[in-house]
């Protein structure tokens, strides 16, 4: 395997600035909010949409662009030790994930937000990952 230690270290020491950058990521993310809200305020502006979606949509956003910053940093500081993963990490995701689940319950429950504008700004951190690996895979390190 190309980029493996045969010493017994991470895999992913060798390669990981060039190839695991997360930098392009998240700016991918923030292309893809702006370009869901942009959409959402053309629609409301075009008399399509109701003004409802867009305070929705907003908060989806902000709340997936969150969750992906604090499974970013769990995932960094996790792999960092140089190829042991402690028992630290396992806790931190899943009381990340349960805390997710409980904000977008809490949200959908008593927000009081429109329901498809609040999945169209979740939906941010999907078409941000799309959109990246797209770019990725049409890259010229492909």
């Amino acid at each position: 395997m190309s980029g493996t230690k045969s010493a017994g270290g991470s895999p992913v020491d060798l390669d990981a600035p060039a190839r695991l950058s997360l930098r392009s990521l998240t700016n991918r993310i923030f292309l893809s909010a702006g370009l869901i809200l942009g959409g959402i305020g053309v629609a409301v502006a075009a008399g399509a949409a109701n003004v409802s979606l867009l305070p929705a949509a907003l908060c989806g956003a902000v709340i997936a662009c969150g969750n992906f910053f604090l499974m970013r940093k769990i995932l960094e500081k996790a792999f960092s030790g140089g190829g042991t993963v402690n028992k630290g990490f396992v806790v931190q995701y899943a009381l990340k994930f349960l805390g997710l689940i409980g904000v977008v319950y809490l949200v959908v429950r008593y927000g009081g937000f429109d329901l498809l504008g609040f999945l169209l700004g979740l939906s941010s951190l999907f078409l941000g990952a799309l959109l990246e690996a797209l770019a990725r895979s049409f890259g010229p390190n492909a």
